[in-house]
């Protein structure tokens, strides 16, 4: 009685989709060691299940055919196939040309040739105002110690 009772019960089923939980489980094997019968149940279940699967499959949309033939061709190399004429994609080849030397952008060198510009006149900048503190430097010591000329009074 209390084995039809659980096989009734659906517990098989979320058994073997994967739906129980840990207890569950642990209950259903309990109950495989002290009934064995429930051992063939459950094959029955899943040949059930898988049978319905392939008699009735859900067919994906043709879209998705679309994309792994795509990620196909592209894998194996042929990414230069004609692209569908509905899809509006840009593709950017990453592939080097010359494995001799490396290609920069031109915005990138436009950048370098402004920085080094401006470091130069920064340099320019700090030397100049450099000798001019200096300058200043001395200047302004000279006025607070000028250099007095002691004239020797003549003595008679």
């Amino acid at each position: 009685m209390e084995l039809k009772f659980y096989i009734e019960s659906g517990i098989i089923e979320s058994y073997v989709l994967g739906l129980v939980t840990e207890e569950e489980a642990l209950e259903l094997q309990q109950m495989r060691r002290l009934y064995p019968e429930l051992d063939t149940e459950i094959d029955i279940v899943e040949r059930r299940l898988e049978r319905a699967a392939f008699d009735e499959p859900a067919l994906p949309p043709a879209e998705i055919k679309d994309r792994v033939m795509q990620r196909i061709r592209w894998e194996n190399g042929s990414a230069y196939a004609e692209p569908d004429p509905g899809a509006n994609y840009t593709f950017i080849n990453i592939q080097q040309k010359d494995k001799d030397h490396i290609t920069v952008h031109r915005w990138w060198k436009v950048f370098f040739i402004i920085f080094f510009i401006m470091s130069k006149v920064f340099l320019f900048l700090a030397i100049f105002y450099y000798l001019k503190y200096k300058q200043t430097q001395e200047n302004h010591s000279n006025n607070l110690h000028p250099i007095f000329k002691y004239e020797q009074p003549i003595s008679a």
